[in-house]
C-alpha cells in the first residue's frame, strides 16, 4: 500500500504544474512588499532662490531613501541613507558635518509650538537658519512639523538605533538588520525650476490733503513680505508683519483727518500757513521694521548727518518728545550708519537714501536681528500692546511734524487714536498666512489683494505696482516646489532582502539540482520504499506462521 502511494507522489511531482510551483513561489516572496505601514505628511522644501547671481538653499528635492536618526546614530558618508533630527537638538556645526559628509537627504522635525521656544535653543535655532540660508547645497533638505504620527515614526527610527547599538557582535547586529524594521522616506517633489512669471507687488495708498497738491511731505513704507528656511513657515509676526500692522493703523488713523471737509480745509489751511514752507517740498521716507523685538527701545536708523531746520530733525524730535510724553520707560536712540554698498543692505530706508530721497528706519532692533528670517516669529511672540504703543507714538510724531503742532502727544485720542483691538486685529490677518516672497509673486494672490483692499478703506487712492525681474539679467530668481508630502514607510531593512535574496538564489537552486537529478532521487527512493515494504511484508508473514504453528499445536 505504502508503495503505490508513493508511486502517486511522484507521479504527481513529475508534472509541469509542480515544477511551475516551484519556480513561481519564490518569485511571489520576491515581489511580495515588505512594507508593514506607511504614514504621509506634509512637507516643506528649504529655500532656493538666486542673488545677484549667487545660489542659496538647496537645489535637491528628491528622497527614496532609508533613515537614520540624530544623535543616536554614525554620521556616515552615504548616497543611500538619510538623518531625521529634531530643529531643537541640531546645531551649525551637526548641519555643516552632515553637507560634508555628502548624505543623501535631512529631515529636520519642527516643533508644533514654536513660540515656546526660548534662551539658547532659540539662539541656537537662529544661528542654525542663517547657515542655512548663507550656504548652497545639492542634498535635499525638508521640513516637517511635529504631530502624533511624525512622532510614531521618530520613536521606531530610535528604536532601531538604540538596538543597533546594543548589539554587542557582529552576528548580533545581522540579526538585528535582518529581524528589526526601518524607516524609509518618499518625497513628492520633482525637479524644482525658475519661477518665470514671478514678479514682486507694491501697493500704495495715498492721504491728500489738498486736491491740487501732489507732493507727499512724508512717506511711510514697510514690507509685507517675510523669511525663514522654509517658505511656508514663513509667518513674520515681528518681521515684518509689526510693520505692516502699524502702517495699516495709521493709516486708519490719519484717514479720520481726512474723513470730513471742514477738517480738510484746517488741514490745508495749518499747511499753507506754516512758517516751514519746507514742509511741502521735503521729502522724508519713514520705514517701519520689527517693532516689537525690543519692547522699550526705538532706534532710528540714518544714514547721513541730520540737519537743523529739515524735517528729518523735526521728525526725530517729536519721536522722542511723544516717547517721552506717551511712554516714559521707553527711550527713542538714533544710529548712524553709512551705507556700504559692496554688501547687501542691512535696513529698507537705505534704499531710498541711494536715490538721495531723505529716510529713515524706525526698528526695536539697533542691528538688523536674526529673528528676521526665522520661522520662530510668530504671532504669539509679538507683544500686540507694545506694537499699539509704539504706533501710537509714531503716529503722533507724524501730526506733529505735518501740521506743526507744538503740544506733541495729544493730537489723537479716544475714538480717534490708536486702538489695541484694532492693532490685534490686523496682526490676525496680516500673520494667518506664510509671506515667503515666492509664495506672494503673482498679482492675483488672495493675501496681496486682501492687503490693498484694507488700505484701500483707509486711503484716497490706492494702487498696485508690479515688478518682474529681467529674465536677461535676473538679479533674484525664484524657484518652486517649496511643499509637498512626505510619505513614510515602515519596512524591513535593506540587509533583509540580501538575506532573502541569498535564501531565494539557494531555494531555486536546490529545486535546479532536484529537478535535473530527478531520476536518481526517484530511483533511490523508490528502492527505499520498496525495500521497506518487503520488509514490512515479511515481518507480517513471519508473525502470521508462528501463530499458525501455535494453533496446531494446541
Amino acid at each position: 500500500m505504502w508503495f503505490d502511494q508513493g508511486n502517486e507522489l511522484f507521479d504527481v511531482c513529475r508534472t509541469s504544474f509542480f515544477a511551475y510551483l516551484l519556480l513561481a513561489l519564490p518569485i511571489f516572496v520576491s515581489i511580495s512588499p515588505t512594507c508593514l505601514a506607511s504614514k504621509e505628511f506634509s512637507a516643506f522644501r528649504l529655500q532656493q532662490f538666486e542673488l545677484h547671481g549667487s545660489s542659496y538653499g538647496t537645489s535637491g528635492s528628491l528622497l527614496n531613501l532609508e533613515t537614520r536618526i540624530l544623535p543616536g546614530s554614525p554620521m556616515v558618508s552615504s548616497p543611500r541613507r538619510c538623518y531625521v533630527v529634531r530643529l531643537v537638538d541640531l546645531t551649525v556645526n551637526m548641519y555643516k558635518d552632515l553637507l560634508t559628509a555628502q548624505v543623501a537627504g535631512i529631515v529636520i522635525i519642527v516643533p508644533a509650538d514654536l513660540s515656546s521656544i526660548s534662551g539658547e535653543i532659540r539662539d541656537q535655532i537662529q544661528e542654525l537658519e542663517q547657515a542655512m540660508l548663507a550656504d548652497f547645497t545639492t542634498v535635499p533638505v525638508y521640513f516637517i512639523q511635529e504631530t502624533q504620527e511624525v512622532n510614531q515614526v521618530y520613536q521606531t527610527i530610535k528604536e532601531s538605533a538604540e538596538s543597533l547599538g546594543a548589539a554587542s557582535t557582529a552576528l548580533q547586529t545581522l540579526f538585528h538588520h535582518v529581524h528589526g524594521n526601518g524607516v524609509q522616506l518618499v518625497s513628492s517633489l520633482g525637479s524644482p525650476k525658475v519661477m518665470s512669471d514671478a514678479q514682486i507687488l507694491s501697493i500704495q495708498g495715498a492721504l491728500i490733503g489738498t486736491k491740487s497738491s501732489r507732493s507727499f511731505p512724508i512717506l511711510i513704507s514697510t514690507h509685507y513680505d517675510s523669511m525663514s528656511p522654509a517658505a511656508e513657515l514663513s509667518f513674520g509676526g515681528d518681521a515684518n508683519g509689526s510693520g505692516a500692522v502699524s502702517l495699516l493703523e495709521l493709516a486708519r488713523v490719519f484717514s479720520h483727518l481726512y474723513s470730513t471737509r471742514g477738517t480738510q480745509k484746517y488741514l490745508e489751511d495749518q499747511v499753507d500757513s506754516s512758517d516751514q514752507s519746507d514742509l511741502q517740498d521735503t521729502r522724508l521716507v519713514v520705514c517701519l521694521d520689527s517693532l516689537t523685538t525690543n519692547p522699550d527701545k526705538l532706534f532710528v536708523h540714518v544714514s547721513r548727518s541730520i540737519r537743523e531746520g529739515t524735517m528729518l530733525n523735526t521728525f526725530i524730535n517729536n519721536l522722542k518728545k511723544a516717547a517721552i510724553h506717551l511712554e516714559p520707560s521707553l527711550t527713542v536712540e538714533v544710529i548712524q550708519r553709512k551705507i556700504r554698498t559692496e554688501n547687501l543692505l542691512s535696513w529698507e530706508h537705505e534704499k531710498f537714501h541711494l536715490k538721495k530721497i531723505n529716510a529713515i528706519t524706525i526698528s526695536s532692533s539697533e542691528s538688523p536681528s536674526l529673528v528676521k528670517s526665522s520661522m520662530l516669529d510668530v504671532k504669539d511672540n509679538v507683544d500686540t500692546e507694545n506694537l499699539a504703543a509704539k504706533t501710537r507714538i509714531v503716529a503722533e510724531a507724524l501730526a506733529a511734524s505735518l501740521y506743526n503742532v507744538t503740544e506733541v502727544g495729544t493730537a489723537f485720542s479716544g475714538s480717534l487714536g490708536v486702538s489695541d483691538e484694532s492693532v490685534n486685529s490686523l496682526l490676525e490677518f496680516v500673520t494667518s498666512q506664510p509671506r515667503s516672497a515666492q509664495l506672494l509673486a503673482g498679482k492675483q494672490n488672495k493675501f496681496v489683494q486682501s492687503l490693498r483692499n484694507v488700505l484701500a478703506r483707509y486711503t484716497h487712492e490706492t494702487s498696485l505696482f508690479t515688478m518682474k525681474p529681467d529674465k536677461r539679467d535676473a538679479n533674484l530668481v525664484f524657484y518652486d516646489g517649496t511643499s509637498g508630502t512626505i510619505v513614510a514607510y515602515d519596512v524591513k531593512p535593506a540587509v533583509f532582502d540580501l538575506v532573502l535574496s541569498l535564501a531565494i538564489a539557494a531555494y531555486i537552486g536546490a529545486v535546479y539540482l532536484a529537478i535535473k537529478n530527478f531520476s536518481l532521487i526517484y530511483d533511490s527512493l523508490s528502492y527505499k520504499l520498496s525495500s521497506s515494504n518487503h520488509h514490512t511484508s515479511s515481518t507480517t508473514n513471519g508473525t502470521s506462521g508462528s501463530h499458525t504453528s501455535k494453533v496446531k499445536a494446541q
